[in-house]
């Protein structure tokens, strides 16, 4: 018998503790209330259990209001069965209230003298009422807040998912293309092998160690495109002019690690790789940092005799993935412009950064 009273009081006392002990806080407080508005002529100690007798019984109807009447009825859009079991359950209460303020206040003789009126129940149950809608309000909200935070986790969860997703896609086609690269030129005992080793082993201590952070120094993501477009170069030799011109004053700003990796990509895919002669690629970074406003510019030759239906948008699943990147990291901050003529392809993205 003692090991059971030990184990019901330290569970009672670590469901106060963790839990509810904004509950308890709340019950006294309003006991408190009530014990200074029962007896404003005596003693304000001789209310305290009168109040608590009243404030017990509010209680009880509102805990049965909030854990039996809102789960079983109103969640259940059972409007007529909730109101009907709340109406009843405070009109039962206002009995043992009469009772208590028969035989516990005998000094306010008004209160003694109606406590088995009709005005009596009228008042206590439009009282009772007052508590089980502030009870109600406050669970309702705190229920409604606690869900609201659940579902913004999950959608972070699912956007942080989606995004390792999509960097995972953006990294092996890029390895698969660059080892493919190099194997071609040791094939070829080119004296440019070394150089390309060295930019490959670049790029990739910076996808394997620095794009795990949310984000990375813009200086940082622009010495990895440096890199790729030195392999590019090496790759493909004289026949293509590359260009990379960065604007402005790029300390301090940071960014999403791989953002313009596949604009890049694209260009050499649909642009430069199938153009054999006068073909070109040019890169502009304007760094606005004053005005929290970034530019990212791509703009890339195309071949004349282009196959590729003109109304197409050229890209694939890169330009797919770098569309839905920016519209998780940057909702509502970003703007993108694709345009093409027959002679050329363009991208423009403008950040937001603030």
């Amino acid at each position: 018998m003692w090991k059971l009273l030990v184990r019901t009081y330290h569970l009672v006392y670590l469901f106060i503790l963790r839990n509810k002990i904004y509950h308890l806080v709340f019950w006294l407080v309003y006991i408190l209330f009530v014990s200074y508005l029962v007896s404003p002529s005596s003693s304000f100690w001789d209310g305290i259990f009168p109040a608590s007798s009243i404030i017990s019984l509010h209680a009880l109807v509102a805990y049965f209001n909030l854990y039996l009447l809102i789960p079983s009825f109103l969640y259940h859009r059972k409007y007529f069965l909730y109101i009907f079991s709340l109406g009843l359950s405070i009109l039962l209460v206002c009995f043992p209230l009469a009772i208590i303020v028969s035989n516990f206040f005998p000094n306010n003789t008004f209160l003694a003298a109606n406590s088995w009126t009709p005005w009596f129940f009228f008042a206590n149950s439009l009282y009772i009422l007052l508590t089980v809608s502030l009870t109600s309000f406050t669970h309702l909200f705190t229920e409604w807040y606690r869900k609201e935070r659940i579902n913004k986790d999950l959608e972070r969860i699912n956007i942080q998912n989606e995004l390792k997703y999509l960097k995972s896609q953006i990294n092996p086609h890029f390895l698969f293309n660059s080892l493919n690269n190099l194997y071609a030129m040791t094939l070829k005992k080119s004296d440019d092998a070394p150089e390309m080793v060295l930019r490959l082993s670049n790029i990739l201590r910076y996808v394997l160690y620095e794009t795990g952070e949310a984000k990375v120094p813009l200086e940082k993501e622009i010495d990895y495109l440096k890199d790729l477009l030195e392999l590019e170069k090496i790759r493909i030799g004289e026949r293509v002019n590359i260009e990379l011109k960065v604007i402005g004053n790029t300390e301090g700003i940071l960014i999403e690690p791989l953002l313009f990796i596949n604009f890049v990509e694209n260009s050499f895919k649909h642009g430069i790789n199938t153009v054999w002669d006068a073909a070109w690629v040019k890169i502009y970074i304007d760094a606005l940092s004053e005005e929290n406003i970034l530019k990212f510019e791509i703009e890339n030759s195309k071949p004349i005799d282009n196959k590729e239906d003109k109304n197409e948008r050229p890209g694939g699943i890169g330009l797919i993935n770098a569309q839905k990147r920016l519209k998780l990291l940057y909702p509502n901050k970003h703007k993108l412009e694709i345009k093409q003529t027959e002679q050329t392809y363009s991208v423009k993205l403008i950040l937001n950064l603030s």
